[in-house]
């Protein structure tokens, strides 16, 4: 495809012509040094120039709010993001605007450069496919792709050593220490902890499964489901002193944790942080990924690699002799 790049009286023109022989391309060159403003290459009449300024981002961000139903404060980011935008592409034609020439070289040295391009882009789909007053071809958007953030996981061990664990439980008491087996013996989300307290079921199992006393059943999960993971003997004695309690504070769960690990002289950590270690202490002794996710309720075994066993190391070194 042939596009149109020229500096015109001081201005930068960049065009598709959506034309793709010379032939062709040469004739849409003649139209546009003709009347380089209203140049359009489907030859229809030039329609007026669109900017990013208060007036649009306002109307922008009332659809994102009452329409989309955002948060206020997925909101209030975007509102600060379209005003950088706004200084960057100050007096630039969106229809006009060009990835090489305007967006990349906004976006070169800045920060958050994922939610300053995922801002961008769903500001031009709200003009393509909400307003209608832009086509595909003069959206330069497309081809930007949104960098991924890198999971915490990744930067950040989130898994617990099993002695300092173990050193915290043993400066715990009551329901402290039993919401602590709980998580530990399931690898439950702390939000599943509190809902399981509060109206979960308790389904016990006959002693000829070895290792199993019974089944800690939460009324649901993230996808709606009831979440059923069998438990040995301790973690479910541990439940049913919480059943019988009926509520548990995650907040005071967190603050008493925090205060074992100061009395126990190991670094501080929370709650959150055993769901990845019981994955990462059941890959240490040889459990597979497959079972692992099976246990902690993902669809996937490679969720299970890539966020809650990446720091996982074997225990025993395989040799070749």
């Amino acid at each position: 495809m042939y596009v149109i790049r020229r500096q015109l009286h001081g201005k930068r023109y960049v065009v598709s012509t959506r034309a793709h022989s010379l032939r062709a391309a040469l004739q849409h060159l003649a139209r546009f040094e003709a009347d380089p403003e209203g140049y359009r290459p489907s030859g229809e009449p030039h329609e007026a120039p669109i900017y990013l300024d208060e007036a649009l981002a306002l109307e922008f961000l009332t659809w994102s709010r009452d329409v989309q139903k955002n948060t206020p404060k997925w909101v209030g980011e975007q509102r600060l993001y379209l005003g950088w935008w706004g200084d960057r592409l100050a007096r630039v034609d969106l229809r006009r605007a060009s990835l090489r020439d305007h967006i990349l070289p906004a976006l070169q040295g800045a920060t958050a450069r994922g939610p300053r391009i995922a801002v961008l882009k769903r500001l031009y789909s709200y003009l393509r496919k909400v307003k209608h007053v832009l086509s595909s071809e003069e959206d330069p958007t497309q081809e930007l792709m949104v960098p991924q953030a890198r999971p915490e996981q990744w930067t950040r061990v989130k898994a617990i050593p099993r002695e300092d664990f173990l050193r915290v439980r043993d400066h715990l008491t009551g329901s402290w220490r039993d919401g602590m087996d709980v998580l530990a013996g399931t690898g439950w989300h702390v939000t599943e902890l509190v809902r399981f307290v509060r109206a979960g079921v308790i389904e016990l199992l006959p002693e000829s499964l070895e290792g199993v006393a019974g089944v800690l059943i939460c009324p649901r999960t993230k996808g709606g489901e009831l979440l059923r993971t069998p438990v040995s003997s301790a973690v479910m004695e541990a439940a049913e002193r919480l059943r019988e309690r009926g509520t548990f504070s995650a907040q005071k769960f967190a603050m008493a944790i925090k205060a074992a690990c100061r009395a126990a002289g190991v670094e501080e950590f929370g709650p959150g942080q055993f769901r990845h270690s019981v994955a990462t202490w059941a890959v240490n002794k040889g459990a597979s990924l497959a079972a692992v996710a099976d246990f902690l309720n993902h669809k996937s075994p490679r969720t299970t690699a890539k966020f809650y066993a990446v720091h996982a190391t074997p225990t025993k070194v395989p040799t070749l002799l």
